[in-house]
């Protein structure tokens, strides 16, 4: 059975947010949880549907090479996640039965991952292509060293919270409810922080700089994500790091343009070579290229030097360079220069079958412009 398509599966546009995402996910994930289908077959495997969509929808990696492959990206290794048991998952899950019924489980004690942080690394065009090793800075959260991620100052340490007496929770009356909701004071920790460290402020935080080396595949193009895995802020309670997702850019070359994974070059001809036919030196990226430019040539036309593009960084696929010809008219020419074409375009006229106007006069028109 073929899927559906997961912008389908969470009813949103191909142009949404991750907010956008997010909220969708989690409005269906309430309506079809197993707790509250009473374990309808039907709705237990829209639930499933739902994870899968969200689970690549939610990864900028995954998503663009979604939106580039569809469904068969998955043949290229990056398959979805199993959703079920990741902290993303509890932590959505989680957001959605507080929303529904008013309260919030605790955070105390429980490993939180760390966030994904974007950086961006602009690249030539030829590194672009050819793969590269690169090293940069990048900032990214991590625990304080001077208080050890406690946020108290060194040689204190964080209490009891008065307010939540360390459960991470406070009950509130509504009525004739009861609700619990994480503490306001610790946020759910257990724990005050009573001399803060003055390096993080009490955070157990600061955002530090690092520099990093990666890898950069050959073929990769601009808006290029690579994800380099727990490289992102660290996580909480001895939690996993986040990633970094790596936001390649590539500058423009001064003679190729790309497409997909061919390669485009305009070349100028004089008139007489796309008359008479020539043979050219072609630039490539892997050096020159003899082309042999036929007679009767016109300007516009195009030539392909197969597997001269670019490579996949996915596959051993390689693309074409196309040769566009262009017939470069001169600007100024000389007495001499005249009366030669002028004499061309008698010959020219007095063979023609079309009545078109002569050379001269079209060559003429051109100067004019």
């Amino acid at each position: 059975m073929n899927k559906r398509d997961y912008y389908e599966v969470l009813g949103v546009s191909r142009d949404a947010t991750e907010a956008d995402i997010k909220r969708a996910y989690r409005k269906l994930a309430l309506q079809y949880h197993p707790d509250r289908t009473n374990g309808d077959k039907t709705s237990e495997e829209k639930f499933k549907e739902i994870n899968e969509a969200y689970s690549i929808l939610s990864n900028q990696e995954k998503r663009s090479q979604y939106d580039m492959y569809g469904h068969n990206f998955e043949r290229m290794g990056m398959g979805h996640d199993d959703i079920f048991g990741s902290s993303v998952f509890e932590d959505l899950i989680g957001d959605v039965f507080s929303d529904f019924f008013g309260g919030r489980r605790s955070s105390k004690g429980r490993k939180f991952r760390g966030k994904d942080i974007e950086a961006e690394l602009m690249l030539d065009f030829e590194e672009a292509v050819r793969g590269v090793d690169k090293e940069f800075t990048i900032k990214r959260t991590v625990a304080c060293d001077q208080c050890s991620g406690t946020g108290a100052k060194p040689g204190t340490k964080p209490v009891t919270c008065r307010a939540c007496h360390g459960s991470g929770q406070v009950n509130y009356r509504q009525g004739f409810l009861t609700v619990t909701k994480t503490c306001h004071v610790c946020n759910g920790s257990g724990f005050e922080i009573i001399d803060k460290c003055r390096d993080c402020s009490g955070t157990g935080r600061v955002v530090k700089e690092e520099k990093i080396k990666i890898h950069v595949p050959p073929g990769v193009d601009t808006d290029s994500v690579l994800r380099i895995q727990g490289k992102g802020s660290e996580g909480y309670n001895s939690g996993p790091s986040g990633d970094l997702h790596v936001i390649i850019k590539v500058r423009d070359h001064p003679l190729f343009k790309r497409e997909d994974q061919n390669i485009i070059l305009d070349m100028y001809i004089s008139y007489a070579q796309a008359v008479l036919g020539d043979g050219i030196k072609v630039p490539t990226l892997y050096g020159d290229e003899e082309l042999r430019i036929p007679a009767g040539t016109d300007s516009g036309e195009t030539f392909i030097l197969k597997h001269k593009g670019i490579g996949s960084p996915y596959d051993s696929r390689k693309g074409d360079q196309i040769v566009r010809v262009h017939i470069e008219v001169p600007k100024h020419i000389s007495d001499r220069q005249k009366e030669i074409l002028k004499e061309f375009d008698e010959i020219a006229q007095a063979h023609s079958k079309t009545g078109a106007r002569g050379l001269f006069e079209k060559v003429k028109d051109l100067f004019q412009q």
